[in-house]
C-alpha cells in the first residue's frame, strides 16, 4: 500500500512538472541548489571532527536542534510543508490509520526536503569517525532523528488541515509571534552566554549541553554523551527522544483520524445574509470589490500576508537593537506598504475554480479589475497608513510624515495597479481556498520569486521618487520637499492603479479563457 501511494505521489509530481516548464526549471534549480548545500555540509562536518570532541558534540547537538524546529516551524513561515497527497485525499481508500501515516511518512521522506535531510543528517558520521562508540549510536540515533523531524512537520500540517483549520491559524500566529521574538530571544541567549567575552565558548557549551535535555536536542546528543563515556545521561536522552516520538505520533494520528473517518462539511449559505454584497454598491466593479473583500478579510492565504506586514516593522526594529530614534526608523514603513501591494499578483490563481462563475457571469474586465484593486486598498491602506504614523512616531522625525504616507501609500497603490495587469497573465500554483496555507507545490518556489522579484523591482522604481524627495527633505531639514514626496507618492499611485484598471481590463477581456484553462490545470495538483 505504501508503494502505491509513493507511486501516486510521483505520478502527481510527473504530471504536474510536465504541465509547467518554469516549475520543471524550478523543480531542478531547487535539487540542485540542495546538493550543493549537502556537498558543502559534508565537508564541514568532516572538519567538526578533527576540533575535539567537545567541539563536535556542541556543533551536532545545536545543529540537530535547529534542524527539527526547522521542520516544525520554518515551514509554518515559508511554505514548506508539501501535502500534495494527505490524510484527507486518502481516506476513499481502504486503508487503516496506521497505514495513511506510514504512507504519509514515506512521502515526508521521499521529498526533496526529505531527501536533503536524510543525507545531510547521515553525513554526521563523517564527524564521529573518530569516535567507534560514537558511529555505533549514531547509526541508530541519526534515522531516529530524521524521522522526528519528518513526523513533527506532518503533525504540524495535520494542526492546519481543513478541519483543524482555526488552529491551523492559531499555529500561524504563534510561529510569527516567534519570529518576532527572535531578536530578544537572541538577546537572551547572548546575555546568558555573558557576550563575546572570555569564556564565551565555555558558556555556548553550557547553553548547548541544556539543550541537549530538551525533544529537540536530546536524540543528537546520545552519541556524544557516549563517546564521553557518559552512559547514564545518554540512555536517559535516548528515552526523552523516544518519548518525544511518541508523543508526536500520537497528537499527528488524532488529527488523521478525524480527517480520515470524517466526511467534509460542505459549504451552505445562509439565506437573508449578503455581508459585503448587501453594503457595497451594485453592478459588476461593486460585486467584485465585495467578493475580493471577503477573500481580504476571511481568507487565511491573504490575512497572513497581513500578518506579514504588521509584524515585519517590529522584525527590524529588533534587527536595529531598538535604536528607533532617527531618519531611518521613519522609511521602514515603504517596505511592508510595498510588499503588500504585491499581494495580489496571481490574484485569479486564487480563484481557483470558482473563476469559472467569474468567467460565467460575464463581468468586464476592467470591473474586474477595479473591483479587486479597490478591496485590497479597503484594507491596505488603512493598515499601512496606521505603520506609516507609528514608525514615524518611534522615530521622533514628524517632519518627514506627508512623504513617509505618500510613499507608502503610494507604493501600495502602485502594487496594486501592477498587480491589475500581472494577474491577468500569471497563473501559479498555490492553495486552494480552505486547503491547507502552508502548501508547498514542487517547483513552484522558484517560478514565484523569479516573478515576484521582477514585480518588486518595477514597483520599487516607481516609488522611488516619493522616497527621494522624503530623504532629501529628511538631509536638508525642509519640510517642503516631504509635502512634495506626499503629492508625488499619491500621484504616482493613484496614475497606477488607473492605468493598471485599464490595461489590465483589458488583457483580462482576452485572457479570461486562457486563464481558466490555466487555473483548472493547477487546481488538485
Amino acid at each position: 500500500m505504501v508503494a502505491t501511494v509513493l507511486r501516486l505521489r510521483y505520478r502527481i509530481l510527473g504530471n504536474m512538472l510536465g504541465r509547467s516548464v518554469w516549475q520543471l526549471v524550478g523543480f531542478v534549480v531547487g535539487a540542485l541548489s540542495a546538493a550543493g548545500a549537502l556537498v558543502g555540509i559534508a565537508v564541514a562536518l568532516a572538519l567538526t571532527g578533527l576540533a575535539g570532541l567537545d567541539a563536535t558534540r556542541t556543533l551536532v547537538t545545536m545543529g540537530g536542534a535547529l534542524l527539527m524546529i526547522g521542520w516544525g516551524v520554518a515551514p509554518l513561515l515559508a511554505g514548506g510543508v508539501d501535502t500534495t497527497v494527505d490524510a484527507e485525499r486518502l481516506a476513499p481508500f481502504p486503508m487503516s490509520t496506521r497505514q495513511v501515516m506510514v504512507a504519509l511518512t514515506a512521502i515526508g521522506f521521499a521529498g526533496i526536503p526529505g531527501i536533503a535531510t536524510a543525507l545531510g543528517v547521515l553525513s554526521v558520521l563523517g564527524a564521529w569517525i573518530h569516535w567507534p562508540l560514537a558511529v555505533v549510536a549514531a547509526i541508530i540515533c541519526l534515522p531516529l532523528g530524521v524521522l522526528s523531524c519528518v513526523l513533527v512537520s506532518r503533525a504540524v500540517a495535520s494542526f492546519s488541515s481543513r478541519r483543524g483549520r482555526r488552529l491551523g491559524d492559531l499555529l500561524g500566529l504563534v510561529a510569527f509571534g516567534a519570529l518576532v521574538l527572535v531578536g530578544p530571544i537572541l538577546s537572551g541567549l547572548i546575555g546568558l552566554v555573558g557576550g563575546s567575552g572570555a569564556g564565551v565558548v565555555e558558556r555556548a557549551a553550557d547553553v548547548v549541553a541544556a539543550i541537549s535535555w530538551t525533544p529537540v536536542g536530546a536524540v543528537w546528543a546520545v552519541p556524544g554523551d557516549l563517546a564521553a563515556g557518559e552512559i547514564g545521561p545518554a540512555a536517559l536522552k535516548l528515552l526523552i527522544a523516544l518519548g518525544t516520538l511518541a508523543v508526536v505520533w500520537l497528537l499527528w494520528r488524532r488529527n488523521v483520524r478525524s480527517a480520515a473517518v470524517a466526511p467534509r462539511r460542505q459549504a451552505s449559505a445562509r439565506a437573508g445574509r449578503l455581508s459585503w454584497f448587501g453594503l457595497l454598491p451594485t453592478g459588476p466593479t461593486g460585486a467584485s470589490w465585495a467578493r475580493a473583500l471577503r477573500y481580504w478579510l476571511g481568507d487565511p492565504r491573504y490575512l497572513r500576508n497581513l500578518l506579514i506586514v504588521a509584524v515585519l516593522p517590529a522584525l527590524i526594529a529588533f534587527g536595529l537593537g531598538g535604536e528607533l530614534r532617527g531618519p531611518f526608523f521613519a522609511f521602514v514603513g515603504v517596505l511592508p506598504a510595498l510588499l503588500l501591494g504585491l499581494v495580489p499578483y496571481a490574484d485569479v490563481a486564487f480563484d481557483g475554480t470558482s473563476f469559472a462563475t467569474v468567467l460565467a457571469t460575464g463581468v468586464p474586465g476592467r470591473a474586474d479589475r477595479a473591483g479587486r484593486l479597490l478591496a485590497a486598498a479597503s484594507v491596505g491602506v488603512p493598515l499601512v497608513v496606521v505603520v506609516a504614523v507609528v514608525t514615524v512616531a518611534f522615530s521622533g522625525s514628524w517632519s518627514l510624515l506627508p512623504g513617509v504616507l505618500g510613499s507608502c501609500v503610494g507604493s501600495l497603490l502602485i502594487g496594486l495597479g501592477i498587480c491589475a495587469i500581472s494577474s491577468a497573465y500569471i497563473v501559479i500554483p498555490v492553495p486552494a481556498s480552505g486547503d491547507n496555507i502552508f502548501k508547498r507545490v514542487p517547483g513552484a518556489t522558484f517560478t514565484t520569486a523569479l516573478a515576484l522579484l521582477a514585480l518588486t523591482a518595477l514597483s520599487g522604481a516607481l516609488t522611488a521618487p516619493a522616497v527621494a524627495f522624503t530623504i532629501v527633505s529628511a538631509v536638508v531639514g525642509d519640510p517642503l520637499w516631504s509635502w512634495v514626496g506626499l503629492v508625488v507618492g499619491l500621484a504616482f499611485g493613484v496614475s497606477a492603479s488607473l492605468a493598471g484598471i485599464a490595461i489590465g481590463g483589458r488583457v483580462f477581456d482576452r485572457t479570461g479563457p486562457l486563464l481558466l484553462a490555466r487555473v483548472r490545470a493547477i487546481v488538485g495538483y
